[in-house]
């Protein structure tokens, strides 16, 4: 006769369920780190590791606390992080990536928790024991169409309701570190949570890191391997017509237009994402109506996912010595006159549209030599370009039909 054996409360049943959440003891994940906090103001401490990357403590200095995820299952003592599958050899490969995005599903359903850093490395390393890619796991659109990270950022607090004082990594930096390197389309469906959520700060930090950075070899080569990020201050300003001012700062423009012949700077403003790009007109190539071969160009154009508007806009850029408040010394000791500010128009004749379907406007674009004083951004030593070969510039933009004069003051 055979008798069921009767589970004791001592006994550790085979189950799919990790354990409690005070079972874990692991430590912040090895692999590629984000730092998608806001810079920390001077004066105030952070850990940082021998790459000069700030780093957060093991999960063991948090007092542990119980997740709604999944019911308590007592590991026993001795047993790894590979317990919390506790699969045994009658599981298959789908039945490891089937939990696996069960467990991560779960933990981007609730508030996230220390403890999910230990989750995390345990489905990584359970996915590699069985030859499954993590990071491609993570990357699928498993959860109502977008992938974890998605929801990740749209479920995610705004940098001013973040608690720093734990320093503990959010969930969106603890998934990116597990997803690299990451694949185009993971991207768009990152870029498309951050216009929803209209996260222009988190947009611009997770542009300069490794994986979303736009710099080309040459631009590595030119400036080096950490190439500086180039500023990008988005305002909104407060009326009902859609206008919005960028200031900007972009580091060595002369050099990087001459020899990379290509810079882009990409933000969120009014529920859009934009891309205004300076480049030269390849000399090999057709040009565009109204460029030139060889013409340095500025053009203005929406992004994926980003709604279809009328816009009027116009790039201004001062004579940094006025900008600064200082001015160079002259034999009559008297100050020199200002220069004139350069104005760059950019108008719509139709409503732009990120699509290139219909045959749809998809962007404005402006020649430099078509703006009153704007070929000087050329020469080398143009009074434009600051000291430290940064190029300092204004956008303003107001979204609506264009008319005839320029109305954005």
């Amino acid at each position: 006769m055979i008798i069921d054996k009767t589970l004791f409360p001592n006994d550790s049943p085979l189950s799919e369920a990790p354990p409690a959440y005070e079972t874990v003891d692991s430590a912040p994940p090895t692999a590629a780190r984000y730092d998608l906090k806001p810079p920390v103001a001077s004066g105030s401490s952070v850990p940082a590791s021998a790459s000069g990357r700030s780093t957060s403590p093991s999960l063991s200095s948090y007092p542990p606390a119980r997740s709604p995820i999944s019911p308590s299952v007592d590991s026993g003592k001795g047993k790894g992080r590979a317990q919390w599958f506790n699969f045994g050899g009658s599981k298959t490969s789908k039945d490891v990536k089937s939990t696996t995005l069960g467990l991560v599903r779960d933990l981007v359903r609730q508030e996230f928790h220390p403890a999910a850093v230990g989750i995390l490395e345990s489905c990584a390393e359970a996915c590699s024991s069985n030859g499954i890619s993590f990071s491609s796991l993570l990357q699928e659109k498993s959860i109502e169409g977008h992938t974890p990270l998605y929801w990740a950022i749209v479920k995610r607090k705004p940098d001013e309701a973040q608690d720093d004082s734990a320093q503990i990594p959010d969930l969106l930096t603890v998934l990116l570190s597990y997803s690299t390197p990451l694949s185009q389309k993971t991207i768009s469906d990152i870029q498309y949570a951050c216009l929803i959520t209209s996260d222009q700060p988190l947009f611009q930090r997770l542009r300069q890191s490794p994986d979303f950075a736009s710099s080309s070899a040459l631009d590595e080569m030119l400036i080096g391997a950490t190439l500086p990020p180039d500023d990008v201050e988005v305002i909104n300003l407060p009326d009902d017509e859609g206008s919005f001012t960028v200031n900007l700062g972009i580091v060595k423009f002369q050099k990087r237009m001459m020899i990379t012949k290509s810079i882009s700077i990409e933000f969120i403003a009014r529920s859009r994402m934009w891309r205004l790009r300076f480049f030269v007109v390849p000399e090999d190539g057709t040009p565009k109506s109204g460029t030139r071969q060889g013409s340095w160009c500025l053009s203005l154009s929406l992004m994926e996912h980003s709604p279809p508007t009328w816009v009027d806009s116009r790039l201004m850029i001062s004579d940094p010595v006025l900008v600064d408040g200082k001015t160079t010394p002259s034999s009559s000791n008297r100050q020199p006159k200002p220069k004139p500010t350069i104005s760059m128009r950019l108008k719509s004749t139709q409503p732009l549209s990120p699509s290139r379907a219909n045959n749809s406007v998809t962007d404005v674009t402006i020649a430099f030599e078509d703006s009153l004083m704007a070929t000087s951004l050329q020469y080398n030593g143009s009074s434009y370009i600051a000291a430290d070969e940064t190029l300092r510039a204004q956008f303003e933009a107001r979204l609506g039909k264009p008319d005839t004069e320029c109305i954005i003051c």
